[in-house]
This record gives C-alpha cells, structure tokens and sequence, in this order.
C-alpha cells in the first residue's frame, strides 16, 4: 500500500482549506485563519506515520452529539480555559453576551444539517455517517492486516463558524475507529495570527469492542 509524500500533505490542505472558505461564507481573511487549526489537525493524523493511503471522513456530524453540545453550552454561562503551558483548565473563564450566546446556538443547529461532499481532496473517500459503525465492524472482522484495520480511521469534523469580528472559531472534530470514538467542540482564538484553543464547551470518548456501550462523558 503506497503511501503519501509530503507534497501532496501540502496539496490536500490547501484543497481543504478553500473548501472550508466556501462552506463557512467568510472572508478570504477569515478562511485563512482557520487553515492553520485545520493544517495541524491534518498532520496529526495516522498516515503521517504510518502506511495508510486514504483519508476517510463522515459526510456530517452526528446530530446527537451537536445537541450534547448545545445542552452544555446552555447549561453554563461560563468555560474554563485552556493553558497549553500547564496543559490543564485554568481558572480563568470565557463569557459570551445573551446576543452571542443566541448566535452559537442557532449556529450549531444549522451544524446539524450542513453535509461535506464527496471528493473533497485527493486520496479521501467520504463515507455516509449512517455506515461507519458497520464498516468498522466489517473491517474489524475482515482479514485485513492490523495495519490495514488501523487505517480505518474515519474523521469527522463541522464547518466551523466565527464570532467577534471573526476573532474567536468553533468547531467539532472526532474520529472513529475499530477501538474507540471520540469528539470535542473546541473555542479557538486568534493570538497574533495564530489559532490556539481557548475552552472546550463538550468532550467526550467511548469504546465497547465496536457496541461503544461505556460512554466517558467528561463534563457530566
């Protein structure tokens, strides 16, 4: 199985961040913004180190797990912040106005029926977010090599969405794979240029051998 060369890392973020520019409907300003979230997250992932040659992705996110996160977000008027230095929550805390707060809620349900489509970039297959429980338990069973069931690793991110003055992002990125799922909605803030994470409003991870019965639900 080939595997992907640094260029065409190069080639696919670039491809996904106009991508995104579309679909968010912000400015080419804005759009460049989140390019540096999504180019990191994209390097993180296994075929950088390993020999995976397809990016999987769902076409949405699940609707439940938008829900859970506006049920969290209403549920608290304020978010702990996150230090990178101390790679903790910290005691400082992010508020929004009831003007705001009205905002991110009827954003994250239009989240809910927004879609990616296929082909997004090269070397990605979109998978319908209705058969990924089926496929990896499909692959989970096969006689596929570990290696080749570890690449099974379906991504699923929102189009993200922008408040003050396109200064602070959010969005939701997880991933499910023959071991386990998992999720986050992350605030992101734009210090001098850079998008670095400012409060978690849900996360969560479960794993049950492909049942994914026991739910670890870090803000309940």
């Amino acid at each position: 199985m080939p595997s992907l060369k640094r260029p065409y890392y190069t080639i696919i973020v670039l491809l996904l961040f106009y991508s995104l520019q579309s679909a968010a409907q912000q400015s080419s300003s804005s759009a460049s913004l989140i390019r540096d979230i999504y180019s990191n997250w994209f390097y993180e992932r296994p075929f950088t180190y390993q020999e995976c040659d397809t990016f999987f992705y769902s076409d949405r996110v699940d609707s439940n797990i938008i829900n859970k996160v506006k049920q969290s977000f209403l549920s608290d008027k304020e978010f702990k912040e996150w230090d990178p230095d101390q790679a903790t929550y910290v005691k400082r805390k992010t508020r929004f106005t009831l003007e705001e707060r009205r905002y991110i809620v009827s954003q994250l349900d239009a989240v809910k029926t927004m879609s990616w489509p296929a082909k997004m970039f090269p070397f990605a297959y979109m998978i319908p977010l209705n058969t990924v429980d089926p496929l990896l338990a499909k692959t989970d069973n096969s006689k596929l090599k570990p290696q080749q069931k570890i690449c099974m690793e379906i991504q699923h991110f929102s189009v993200p969405f922008f408040l003050r003055n396109n200064t602070l992002c959010f969005f939701y990125i997880g991933k499910s794979t023959i071991f386990s799922k998992e999720g986050a909605f992350w605030i992101y803030e734009n210090v001098n240029g850079e998008w670095k994470k400012l409060a978690s409003i849900y996360e969560w991870s479960a794993a049950s051998k492909l049942k994914y019965n026991t739910e670890i639900d870090f803000f309940n």
